[in-house]
């Protein structure tokens, strides 16, 4: 089931735009609650490579790991979305538009659980308005690096 979806153009090249979204560093200028984030595995990144990263919510932090699914330089990006109560990925496509890149920021998820089923609901509410702001952000921080 499709959580959300959400889409933005960038006036960058798809080469820059996804080499930008897989720089860790950067990690918390554009994502959402990112505080820091860092590859586990070393080498370079291919399915399978593990990504620890911190978030902030409501002044806790919490560390997650995320796992690679898919990575196909410079148009696809996908991992699992590491919930208990859920199966699923986040999904990332970019595509060569008009000089530029749309990417598109997607999230499915399957519920494992009962608890996952009866909190869908409030996971389609909350999931897709918070991470609303996270392509407006990546674009303003790619836009702006090019000036």
């Amino acid at each position: 089931m499709q959580l959300f979806k959400h889409t933005t153009f960038i006036a960058r090249p798809r080469a820059d735009v996804f080499a930008y979204f897989t720089d860790w560093s950067k990690g918390a200028e554009w994502r959402q609650y990112v505080k820091s984030m860092e590859q586990i595995d070393p080498g370079p990144i291919r399915p399978g490579t593990r990504v620890r990263f911190v978030i902030e919510l409501l002044g806790e932090e919490t560390t997650y790991t995320l796992t690679v699914l898919t990575y196909d330089p410079p148009s696809l990006w996908r991992h699992n979305t590491g919930e208990t109560n859920y199966g699923g990925y986040i999904e990332y496509r970019f595509d060569e538009e008009q000089g530029g890149t749309r990417v598109t920021f997607t999230c499915i998820i399957k519920p494992k659980t009962v608890l996952g089923w009866l909190a869908m609901p409030q996971m389609w509410l909350a999931r897709g308005k918070s991470y609303r702001d996270q392509l407006p952000q990546l674009k303003h921080a790619l836009e702006e690096a090019g000036r």
